[in-house]
């Protein structure tokens, strides 16, 4: 779990959204409050949409 969270905190880093991290299980919202600062809400969603073809 480590690991995963060392990848996560990298990719937070990036600028990449990671609360679909949160709710696959891949990290706590504990986790996800120590590499944010913020506090993890579920049903909340930052994710990027594919562009229509």
């Amino acid at each position: 779990m480590k690991a995963m969270k060392a990848l996560v905190t990298q990719s937070y880093e990036w600028g990449a959204p990671i609360e679909g991290f949160v709710k696959t299980g891949a990290i706590t919202a504990k986790d996800y409050k120590e590499i944010t600062g913020d506090t993890y809400e579920a049903g909340t969603s930052t994710s990027v949409e594919k562009p229509k073809a």
